[in-house]
């Protein structure tokens, strides 16, 4: 690789502490590259690196932080269309600007090269007013997508902290919005046992405290098994599996959900009171998409599939258990679970009954998946 005096002089480090733009030339012909930095030079880009061939051009991009890329079109062993492929197929390249330069002032060579991802055009010989505006353009638009790609960064951040990083990662891709669908789920809804009891004799701070403890600490297994929580209820929660994340055995890790967050309940407190849970959990047909206003939407579930989660989840206290799983769960397990099944049950607002299991104790399952 050549390496200039130049090449030397504007490292990486100097461009972070000038925060002035790392400017990359190639082309095969040195007289070409000399030209060209003079030019760039003189218009206030001081910090320019040059390579002589496209796998130099390459090496550089992948070890340098460039904002723009100066590219000749023809040159030997790997041409500036070759480069720019490659560029376009790779994460961390794809988004930096390319100008391509060519002597072959043809319209069906700018045409190849806008279609293979190039941001401009420039001839040979260089005209300086176009050279000037279109390198001002390029890094102004390079600007732009960099503050939008930070942006974008801290929502996802911020915004996972609520749901899992793909759901966010979905939800911003969409702009806000999921595609609504029909799809089968598991519906798990849990809700704390007692809980007016419990909150009656404690201070509001401390009520908040012990929520916060609560479903830091249950919201940890759900996730870690592809589980979304959909709603908070006060102390409830309606939990999704399969939706809007695809998992083929969402049934299997609604269960295993279950059986550690009743593990982790036997095991710790909130705030230094003891919680008990009751889960109800069903699989079926559902609606899942975006309700509300255009300034304002909520991303949910509807269907009767939802409704028995939420019928079993109160069911518990008849039948003294901590959890309830519908026979149309049971159906999609292909895991073995303490089940014990207690029949046909008549399930309110339903005309038929429904075969219910209640999950016994069971031992932690061998960490997340």
């Amino acid at each position: 690789m050549q390496m200039t005096p130049e090449t030397v002089m504007t490292p990486v480090t100097d461009k972070l502490a000038t925060k002035a733009p790392l400017l990359l030339v190639v082309d095969d012909n040195e007289d070409n590259r000399y030209t060209l930095k003079q030019r760039l030079i003189r218009e206030g880009y001081p910090n320019i690196i040059e390579a002589a061939n496209g796998s130099e051009a390459l090496i550089l991009l992948k070890s340098h932080d460039i904002d723009l890329v100066l590219l000749d079109v023809l040159m030997p062993e790997m041409d500036g269309y070759q480069v720019l492929e490659q560029m376009r197929q790779n994460s961390r390249l794809r988004n930096i600007p390319v100008i391509m330069n060519s002597a072959v002032n043809e319209i069906d060579s700018v045409v190849r090269c806008i279609e293979a991802g190039a941001d401009d055009y420039l001839a040979k010989p260089y005209n300086a007013v176009l050279l000037r505006a279109r390198v001002r353009a390029s890094l102004e638009k390079k600007r732009l997508r960099d503050e939008t790609l930070q942006q974008l960064s801290i929502i996802r951040r911020v915004f996972g902290k609520y749901v899992p990083e793909t759901v966010a990662e979905a939800i911003v891709s969409g702009q806000g919005e999921l595609e609504p669908k029909h799809a089968d789920a598991t519906i798990m809804y849990t809700d704390i046992a007692n809980f007016t009891r419990i909150a009656e004799s404690m201070q509001p701070a401390h009520v908040v405290g012990m929520l916060n403890d609560y479903f830091a600490a249950v919201i940890e297994p759900i996730t870690g098994y592809g589980g979304v929580v959909n709603q908070f209820q006060g102390d409830a929660m309606l939990v999704t599996f399969n939706v809007p994340l695809t998992d083929s055995r969402h049934a299997d890790n609604a269960v295993r959900a279950a059986i550690e967050i009743q593990r982790i309940l036997d095991t710790h407190k909130f705030a230094g009171i003891g919680l008990s849970t009751r889960i109800g959990i069903n699989s079926g047909k559902v609606f899942a998409g975006n309700v509300g206003s255009g300034e304002r939407m909520n991303y949910t579930v509807h269907g009767n599939a939802v409704n028995l989660a939420a019928r079993l989840e109160r069911l518990n206290k008849e039948f003294d258990s901590r959890v309830l799983i519908s026979h149309d769960t049971v159906q999609l397990l292909s895991g073995s679970y303490p089940l014990d099944n207690i029949g046909q049950v008549a399930i309110r607002g339903k005309s038929s009954q429904t075969e219910v299991y209640r999950l016994l104790n069971s031992p932690a399952q061998p960490g997340l998946q």
